[in-house]
């Protein structure tokens, strides 16, 4: 008996760790999960939405065709079944690619990142693939200074982790959009994903300074300190 209660406190000893490792962080339509070994960014349930709809239209096509298929002209039937054709195959595409697909996956092991192609969002196969030594850097960037036409702030902010290829090329790792008012927080989410990337990589990453605290008062009138991304970003690299 005393065995076997050793035995059991052992094993969760071991699995504590990984458990732990893993953490998500909150993304524009997706998440992304960070293990020792992987950082992947995923589509969220949401988009099994169109999927689902792709779905019940496939299935009612299939039952109107089986229902009328002595009494409806041949052009209609004609076009259910196109509609059977097109959307099955999407639909069953879509599902597989939100439970399991990942639009973007680093990997330690491997030493490279990936991306997957994309046909109505869907993960259909790898179309971009960089190798940790081409990877001149990630850059965290935003719109936060940027004003509308009438000179007004924006009320939305779009924080963009970028991955620069060693030829200039900027690739897109992931998005974080939120309001204003809240626009800290989304670009503390931006900016510990891109530190993830570059520790996993061991490449540069040029993070983005964050609005000060009272920013959010700015945009009711207050008084309070400016910000300015440009003169206000600071840089971190691996210490091997």
């Amino acid at each position: 008996m005393a065995g076997d209660t050793h035995e059991d406190s052992s094993s969760d000893t071991v699995a504590d760790p990984a458990i732990a490792a893993r953490r998500t962080i909150a993304l524009h339509r997706a998440v992304a999960v960070i293990t020792p070994d992987s950082i992947a960014v995923r589509q969220t349930r949401a988009g099994l939405v169109g999927p689902l709809i792709e779905l019940v239209l496939t299935i009612a096509a299939v039952w109107a065709i089986m229902r009328f298929i002595n009494s409806w002209p041949l052009g209609v039937l004609f076009v259910l079944a196109l509609i059977v054709t097109v959307l099955g195959p999407l639909a069953l595409i879509g599902f597989v690619n939100n439970v399991v697909g990942s639009s973007f996956l680093m990997e330690r092991a491997k030493e490279s990142a990936r991306w997957q192609q994309g046909l109505l969002g869907l993960g259909i196969g790898t179309f971009e693939l960089v190798p940790f030594g081409r990877i001149q850097r990630f850059e965290v960037t935003s719109d936060y200074d940027d004003e509308l036409a009438s000179g007004m702030d924006q009320d939305i902010v779009d924080w963009r982790v970028m991955l620069i290829k060693d030829n200039d090329k900027e690739l897109t790792v992931g998005r974080v959009v939120a309001a204003r008012f809240v626009a800290r927080e989304a670009g503390e989410r931006a900016n510990a994903l891109a530190t993830a990337l570059g520790e996993m990589s061991g490449a540069d990453v040029t993070l983005a300074m964050l609005p000060a605290a009272d920013a959010a008062e700015d945009q009711t009138g207050s008084e309070g300190v400016g910000y300015d991304a440009r003169d206000e970003r600071r840089r971190y690299r691996r210490l091997d």
